[in-house]
């Protein structure tokens, strides 16, 4: 059963979620299967709209990260063309819904 904590602000407009993924990572395919396949109805699809890019490939344009991506997955919050805070690695839908709601507010 998948339960979203109470949100009193979501990211502003002009973030956005992005996942660094592949398609041989296991953990990647676990996040699809958990989160992934509910995140379009989630309370955080509108406010961070996630993007998906394949290791290895051209990030975004336009985004000053914090760092190089890694490993995989890895998920950024972009916000006004900054990465703001990052992820390394899947756990499981809990402490990703908890990270989210942490990092994803104003």
């Amino acid at each position: 059963m998948l339960i979203f904590a109470a949100l009193p602000h979501i990211a502003v407009a002009g973030a956005k979620l992005v996942m660094v993924t592949s398609d041989y990572c296991p953990f990647c395919q676990a996040w699809e299967r958990d989160v992934g396949a509910v995140y379009d109805k989630s309370p955080y699809a509108s406010a961070l709209p996630l993007t998906r890019v394949d290791m290895g490939s051209a990030m975004p344009e336009g985004v000053a990260f914090l760092e190089p991506v890694v490993g995989t997955p890895t998920f950024l919050i972009i916000r006004d063309g900054k990465e703001i805070e990052r992820q390394r690695g899947y756990d499981d839908a809990e402490m990703f819904w908890w990270w989210l709601s942490e990092h994803g507010a104003e």
